[in-house]
């Protein structure tokens, strides 16, 4: 079976990815996408965001009275033109070139990690241009969480977790619709995104576990590590 290393290694990754994005509303596609990018090159990033939907709906059902519906409605304006300004990015972009793109995805994911603690004050305009950034980032590249860390690092954590995972769920339908639109979705990533659900409903389930047993400042600085090791073997690869 050629799939069953990528699988597995993939499967960790979003393992621990979702984990993390239970415990925190932010970090899957942070920590997946490094990965599934070498395993399944041809297959992002419509992999990585048909994934989304299964975590989100797990997110949202559990917090969804913690939703901040004017804050969904700031940011998924901005996120719709994102997404529409991606798609000449995914015909133009291939091969070499995506690869690095997604290095410097995964490094720029660095500065608001780094920053998250402090952040910004959220304000209207703030909240739309981090839709904007994060609908293009999420088409293009599959992660969508960085700029929408910055402007939510202040709030509280059922509000994010529930408030993101309303954002994500809207953000994850414009992208697949926008890559059926340019024909980047086919059966191979159906089947492929079937079976690496399974480790995200785990992580799901771990992350919970871990909300209660891990500080933040723990989970923080994991994510530091993974996502700069991730993003050095990005650029290794595509040279």
């Amino acid at each position: 079976m050629p799939y069953l290393v990528p699988l597995l290694v993939s499967g960790l990754a979003l393992l621990l990815g979702s984990a993390v994005e239970a415990a925190t509303g932010y970090g899957s596609a942070v920590v997946a996408l490094p990965v599934m990018e070498l395993a399944f090159p041809s297959h992002m990033p419509a992999l990585l965001i048909l994934l989304g939907p299964p975590l989100i709906v797990l997110m949202v059902g559990i917090e969804r009275t913690y939703i901040d519906a004017p804050a969904v409605v700031q940011v998924s304006s901005g996120l719709i033109f994102g997404t529409i300004l991606a798609i000449p990015v995914l015909d133009l972009v291939s091969g070499r070139s995506l690869r690095l793109l997604f290095g410097f995805a995964t490094l720029a994911a660095l500065v608001p990690l780094t920053v998250m603690r402090g952040g910004v004050a959220r304000t209207p305009p703030r909240s739309f241009a981090a839709g904007l950034a994060s609908g293009f980032m999420g088409t293009a590249t599959g992660m969508s969480g960085p700029p929408l860390a910055v402007v939510f690092a202040h709030e509280h954590g059922p509000t994010v977790r529930a408030t993101l995972g309303m954002v994500y769920g809207i953000g994850s339908a414009f992208s697949i619709g926008a890559l059926l639109f340019a024909r980047r979705i086919d059966l191979a990533d159906l089947w492929l995104a079937a079976l690496l659900t399974v480790p995200v409903v785990i992580g799901f389930g771990a992350g919970r576990l871990l909300l209660k047993r891990v500080s933040r400042r723990f989970l923080h600085l994991a994510i530091l590590g993974t996502v700069g090791a991730c993003a050095a073997v990005l650029f290794v690869s595509a040279l």
